[in-house]
């Protein structure tokens, strides 16, 4: 009450004489002797926790289920960013929400990276009402987002003999070849050992995505320089790829990322070099010269035919050669 009395007579000062004030001020006390007066808060106010208990619940069966986690991640920080700006119980979502948080991200996010976040909401929504914790997805109403997309380019013959001409030592030259016999994904490379390669049948054996043991193989360029590299080495690691420095240990993902991002600036192909672009040229190649696409499924791990397409997608020249020989 004091603050209140001396805020209210400082605003006064210069309206009202010093008598005024003085005869104000005493009534005022009076008046107010009956109440008591709180200087109202006008900080907008914060939930201590908008992620909701199913959404914790949610993340842990990800990872129980084995997604990868760089998914776990992108689904942390998706899911993250739409719980809190909704500000609302899952169970209160509406699909009007979901599409004004999504036309929020208008001008700040790709068409392709909205349309990702829509996935990643939907299917947490789904989860959630498979376990009961709402009656409906509303997401399920909300279509999906168009956008271009842009073709994935494999690397010819020529930019790949540039990248097999950049690389400056044995290391650099086996982890070419590896990539592009066995198609693996880096995050397979990186926990690669020794002894999941057989050079007798020159099969590779990959723990993947989704915790997916596959087989692979080497070509007669990959079991040759990776011969030849490991023969070079003075580490007593079982890593396949390892660092040329003390203490000795295996590449991480993001070393070996770099170590192929080096090859390609090097090799001045005028684009950027990272092993999904090999994968992607393996699978290519691999279609062109007339592998089965079911075999490439299994060669590159994909659960989905429809994966395996977009990353090895029918040239239009394969096209013209077979409508040339069957449509006659």
């Amino acid at each position: 009450m004091a603050d209140f009395a001396t805020e209210f007579i400082t605003k006064l000062n210069g309206k009202l004489t010093p008598e005024q004030m003085k005869v104000v001020l005493n009534e005022l006390e009076i008046f107010s002797d009956d109440y008591n007066i709180e200087k109202k808060c006008r900080d907008v106010a914060v939930p201590d926790d908008l992620l909701p208990a199913c959404y914790k619940v949610y993340m842990v069966s990800k990872k129980i289920e084995g997604m990868s986690p760089q998914s776990l991640i992108t689904y942390k920080c998706y899911l993250e960013q739409f719980l809190y700006a909704v500000g609302k119980p899952v169970e209160k979502i509406t699909a009007n929400d979901i599409r004004l948080y999504l036309y929020g991200l208008v001008g700040k996010n790709s068409d392709h990276t909205i349309d990702t976040k829509r996935i990643v909401i939907n299917t947490f929504l789904d989860w959630c009402c498979l376990e009961y914790y709402i009656p409906e997805n509303p997401c399920a109403k909300i279509h999906a987002i168009k956008y271009e997309e842009k073709p994935r380019e494999p690397l010819d013959g020529i930019e790949m003999e540039m990248v097999r001409d950049a690389c400056v030592d044995l290391r650099e030259r086996a982890m070419i070849e590896f990539f592009y016999s066995t198609g693996c994904r880096v995050s397979e490379m990186a926990i690669l050992k020794k002894e999941d390669i057989d050079f007798s049948t020159k099969e590779v054996r990959l723990f993947g995505k989704c915790r997916k043991h596959r087989v692979s193989y080497l070509n007669a360029r990959a079991e040759y320089t990776l011969q030849k590299y490991w023969a070079t080495r003075k580490d007593d690691t079982d890593a396949v790829f390892c660092t040329i420095r003390k203490p000795y240990h295996a590449l991480q993902k993001q070393a070996v990322e770099q170590v192929i991002h080096n090859i390609g600036v090097r090799s001045g192909i005028g684009r950027p070099l990272f092993p999904h672009l090999i994968r992607h040229t393996t699978a290519t190649n691999a279609i062109d010269h007339g592998m089965d696409v079911t075999d490439l499924q299994k060669l590159l791990g994909h659960t989905r035919i429809s994966t395996t397409m977009i990353y090895a997608k029918v040239t239009q020249e394969n096209v013209r050669y077979s409508h040339h020989r069957y449509v006659v």
